[in-house]
């Protein structure tokens, strides 16, 4: 999960620095909406202040949550940086929104998410309370079932004391996950969340931390899992389907790529994230596709018989067997 994080990452850096044609309409739209929670979809958030670096005046989003940056000069692909995003009693679901760079499209629009800090507060407290009187009813059950069997000598002085430690010691772990649950939880965008991440969500809600801690460890990065929702994904075909029409333009001007070196090395680059990308999401074949559109360009810049151009020809034969 973080290899792939930090491929996308890769590819957004590299999509912010392609020369790409302006294109007529130059205004980049966005909508800044609640979380969703069970049963309570997210709503729109009006009067929301943005402020993008480079723009003097702040933009408010209207009563449906919309807003709408124009900017003079912007290419397809090129950095917006939000400086600001800001509404008295929400913060952001995700702080690293700002001084992010995000590319500027006219096509896929920018989704804010925000979060309502008293809301935030309330399901993280009612998380953890469920959560503890889960914890101690369970321990004073299972306690009291040890010391039943010890008296009854359906249990050896010796078991009953490694059964008891090992009751503490879950009794422990399970403490230890509480405020952590609790804070994922909350932060949880219901409206954006897969079937698994949904299952996870509700054994947090009905206090079966043990069983949302052992999802997380088995089928997901723990540190991220949580994050694992649509819009997510949706970002990450929306960034491969722009890198994807970058490369074809770039094919399509070879001349501007003899021209350019350095052009031409990012679109090498964007190539292999690109493949990459692909390969991940088992799209086999448009990764080899991917790679031998590339080789025109590596043979260009590092020669037909260059280590580049042998690896690429290694991949391909792999990907296509």
């Amino acid at each position: 999960m973080e290899t792939r994080t930090r491929r996308m990452a890769a590819l957004t850096c590299l999509l912010l620095t392609m020369a790409l044609v302006p294109m007529e309409a130059q205004t980049q739209a966005g909508v800044v909406r609640t979380i969703g929670r069970p049963g309570q979809p997210g709503i729109p958030l009006a009067h929301v202040t943005i402020r993008v670096k480079g723009r003097q005046n702040a933009i408010v989003s209207s009563g449906k949550g919309e807003f709408h940056i124009t900017l003079s000069g912007m290419e397809e692909g090129d950095p917006i940086v939000l400086q600001q995003v800001q509404k008295n009693g929400y913060i952001l679901k995700d702080a690293d929104l700002i001084g992010r760079p995000l590319p500027f499209s006219t096509q896929v629009p920018i989704e804010i998410v925000m979060i309502s800090i008293r809301q935030l507060e309330a399901d993280r407290k009612r998380i953890e309370d469920n959560a503890y009187k889960r914890a101690e009813h369970h321990y004073r059950e299972k306690a009291a079932e040890l010391e039943r069997k010890r008296k009854n000598k359906e249990m050896s002085a010796g078991k009953y004391r490694q059964e008891l430690q090992m009751l503490q010691e879950k009794y422990e772990k399970y403490m230890s996950l509480i405020g952590d649950m609790a804070n994922r939880y909350a932060r949880t965008d219901y409206d954006r969340l897969d079937s698994v991440d949904y299952q996870i969500n509700i054994c947090i809600e009905n206090g079966d931390l043990d069983k949302a801690d052992s999802l997380i460890h088995t089928v997901f990065d723990p540190e991220t899992v949580l994050q694992r929702n649509r819009a997510a994904k949706e970002e990450v075909m929306q960034r491969m389907a722009f890198a994807q029409s970058i490369i074809d333009k770039a094919h399509q001007d070879m001349e501007a790529i003899g021209r350019d070196m350095d052009y031409a090395k990012r679109i090498a680059a964007l190539s292999d994230i690109l493949a990459e990308a692909y390969q991940e999401n088992g799209s086999l074949e448009k990764a080899a596709e991917c790679l031998e559109g590339s080789l025109p360009v590596k043979k260009l810049l590092y020669g037909e018989d260059s280590n580049e151009v042998t690896t690429t020809i290694q991949k391909i034969k792999i990907l296509k067997q």
